[in-house]
């Protein structure tokens, strides 16, 4: 069953979006800056384990109403679980409005012992590429 969550217009693109979004800073990569979230994970931090909680979260913010969900590169795999799941429920382009940022890179391998998890680069070469 699928709420009413009111849309808005984002500035002057002709885009709206849902007032309430999804951000998947926090499932789509095993270790985030949130204190705790490593228990949150459980035991299984795998690809395939946060990819199938992911697709569990979009599917019932889809189900709330939600049409606005955020990623980045520097959430780990979040774009690539969003784009895929985007796939396998078959939504069509322009049925939900994604969000994205530019500059910040995930380092960490999946990781979450690493050094450092993202680096940011706000240059306009990285824009460029990641605009390609």
């Amino acid at each position: 069953m699928s709420a009413a969550i009111p849309t808005v217009a984002l500035g002057r693109s002709g885009l709206e979006a849902t007032a309430l979004g999804l951000g998947l800073a926090a499932l789509g990569r095993p270790a985030y800056i949130n204190l705790g979230h490593a228990a949150a994970l459980g035991e299984d931090r795998s690809v395939a384990a946060l990819r199938a909680r992911t697709f569990d979260v979009l599917d019932a913010a889809l189900a709330a109403g939600v049409r606005y969900f955020d990623a980045a590169r520097s959430y780990g795999r979040a774009e690539d679980f969003l784009g895929d799941w985007l796939r396998d429920r078959g939504i069509a382009p322009g049925a939900v409005t994604v969000g994205s940022k530019w500059g910040y890179r995930y380092t960490a391998d999946w990781r979450d012992d690493a050094d450092v998890h993202e680096v940011k680069e706000l240059t306009g070469d990285v824009l460029r590429r990641q605009l390609a």
